[in-house]
This record gives structure tokens, C-alpha cells and sequence, in this order.
């Protein structure tokens, strides 16, 4: 009698010493001491098994849009998240974490689905996106989440998460605050509309994105969250500036570099970007160290000069920002 999915044992790839700076967008970064590749549930807890086995730390690879690895590397055991299947059921998607997030957008649009509009263009995947609560332009990844695939590292449970249970943020969220909740798929609630203009709101997006020259090229997009301002007189210093009004009192942590003299800012080959202020960049040869030292600096100027302490949405990998 042929083994059931259940019965039959688990062969997991595991690399060693891999280099991470390949598979992150800042190009930076050391070997992961293990790699392993998982596509299913099922591999995702084998792996987690190994690492308990080994007694070693582990960290979870989806896009690496948005991390920033020590020089060093990772002493412990990086687990890809590769299951990337989606399907849809009138205006419910069910997406798997490593899923592309710009894949997903345009694939909702081909199926004449509303709600993700505003998220074109942002790089990573699905599940980063959920863990991070990604958003622009008014619209965040929670927006559209009726619940949240997760697994519990420590017990090797799957949960299935309600909205209201995953303490969606300003760019944060439950999965960030708790390391040991892996999310591996959303189920999305869209609006059925009109493909067209579904369509040109998308590449309205992607065209304000590209007139911002909003790149990922060797930088993990914005690397400090816009903060929360009391300052009237700051605020209306940029709103004067900029000719828009401030949202929630939130001043874009970009124009708040800029007004302290930063862009261009270099240290070795990590600068504050020319194009946009609040992508930190690795020119060509950039370490990890320097990238923590320019954010430090950036951090510290900011904070002298307008009073303003910025955190980072990056999250950073073997080290401490």
C-alpha cells in the first residue's frame, strides 16, 4: 500500500554556508551557516525540527526586500519560504506567503478584483508584506486581510489568525512583535470592479512610484518609517513645503532627512540616496557595519536638528541597528 502525504518521510535541500547577500536587495551581508528551501507546510516544520535538532537559532528568508544582514552572516538555520501558490473564489484570494506582492497586484487585476491598488510596485512577498503591514499612498496590506495563515514555531501548529487578532499597525504587526508566529499565506477580501479601471489606478500607482524614482536597486526601499510628529511648527513647515496636508501627523522620515542636510550622505560605500532620502543605498561595495554607521548618523542628526527620533522598517539580520 502506497505511503500517505502523511506517512511519507520529508527530504529537505540544506546548503551550507550560503552567502545571503544574493538573495536580499541591499546586496549585503554574510554566509547563513544553513539554507534550506521549503515549498510546503510540511517542510517549513521539518525545517524547524532541524534547527530545534541542531540548537540553532533560525530566521525566516521570503523576498529579503527588506532586510539588512550582519556582515558576519547567520549562525543558525535561514528558511526560504518558497510556497507561492494563489487561488480565488469569487472576491477571496487565498495566497501563500512567498508569493510576489507586485505579481499579486497585477494578478488581481486580471481578474477584475479591487483593494490592492496601491500597493504596486512594492517589492518583496506576500508574507512580508503581512508582517510588515507594507502600504502606500493611504493603503496598507491589512486593509484588504480577512485572516492570516500562520505557524507557531514552538509548537508546530498551524493557526488561521482573524484581522482583529493580528494587531495590524503602522508598518508593524503581531508576526513582527512575535518572531515565533510565521505567517505562510493570507486569505485577501477584494471588491469586484471594472478590469480597466482597476488597471489604470494600478498604473497610476506605479507611475507616481517611478516619478519618486522609488527603486529597490542595492537599498531595502524606505529604511526608516515616517514618524509620528507633535511639533505644529515642523508640521506646517512641511505642509507649506510640500503643499499637501500631513496625515496623522505622520511627516515622510525622507523630507525630514533632506531638511537636516543629509542626502548624499556617505560612510565607506553605504550613502543616503540623491534620488530619495530615506533609501539608504550600498554604492557597489557597501558592509552591513557601514549601512548600521550611516543609520546612526542619520539617526542622530535628525533627532539634533528637528527633534525627531526615527525607527527603522528595516529589520535587521545577526545584528543590532
Amino acid at each position: 500500500m502506497p505511503k500517505s502525504d502523511l506517512d511519507r518521510q520529508i527530504h529537505l535541500n540544506i546548503e551550507e554556508n550560503v552567502p545571503l547577500a544574493p538573495f536580499t536587495s541591499f546586496r549585503v551581508g554574510g554566509p547563513a551557516r544553513f539554507l534550506i528551501g521549503v515549498r510546503t507546510l510540511r517542510e517549513l516544520q521539518e525545517a524547524l525540527r532541524f534547527a530545534e535538532r541542531m540548537k540553532l537559532p533560525f530566521c525566516i528568508l521570503g523576498g529579503g526586500s527588506n532586510l539588512l544582514v550582519s556582515d558576519a552572516g547567520f549562525p543558525g538555520v535561514v528558511i526560504r519560504l518558497l510556497m507561492n501558490r494563489v487561488t480565488r473564489s469569487g472576491g477571496m484570494v487565498q495566497v501563500q506567503a512567498g508569493f510576489d506582492l507586485t505579481a499579486l497586484v497585477h494578478r488581481t487585476v486580471g481578474w477584475g478584483l479591487s483593494g490592492l491598488e496601491s500597493l504596486a510596485g512594492i517589492p518583496g512577498t506576500v508574507g512580508g508584506a503581512v508582517r510588515g503591514n507594507a502600504g502606500a499612498y493611504g493603503g496598507a496590506m491589512a486593509d484588504v486581510l480577512a485572516t492570516v495563515s500562520a505557524l507557531d514555531a514552538g509548537t508546530l501548529q498551524p493557526l488561521t489568525l482573524r484581522r482583529d487578532q493580528c494587531a495590524f499597525a503602522y508598518r508593524d504587526s503581531r508576526f513582527k512583535r512575535e518572531p515565533g508566529l510565521i505567517v505562510v499565506g493570507a486569505l485577501l477580501a477584494l471588491t469586484p470592479g471594472d478590469r480597466g479601471e482597476i488597471g489604470s489606478k494600478v498604473a497610476e500607482t506605479l507611475a507616481k512610484r517611478e516619478a519618486k524614482q522609488l527603486s529597490c536597486d542595492r537599498s531595502a526601499g524606505s529604511f526608516f518609517m515616517n514618524p509620528m510628529v507633535d511639533d505644529a511648527v515642523l508640521i506646517r513647515r512641511f505642509e507649506e513645503d510640500q503643499g499637501v496636508r500631513c496625515r496623522e501627523c505622520r511627516i515622510p522620515a525622507g523630507w525630514l532627512i533632506d531638511q537636516a542636510g543629509l542626502r548624499s550622505l556617505k560612510v565607506g560605500g553605504a550613502a543616503v540616496s540623491h534620488r530619495h532620502a530615506n533609501y539608504l543605498v550600498n554604492t557597489g561595495a557597501a558592509t552591513a557595519a557601514e549601512v548600521v554607521e550611516l543609520a546612526r548618523l542619520v539617526k542622530k542628526e535628525v533627532q539634533v536638528k528637528l527633534g525627531v527620533v526615527l525607527k527603522e522598517e528595516v529589520s535587521p539580520v545577526g545584528l543590532v541597528i
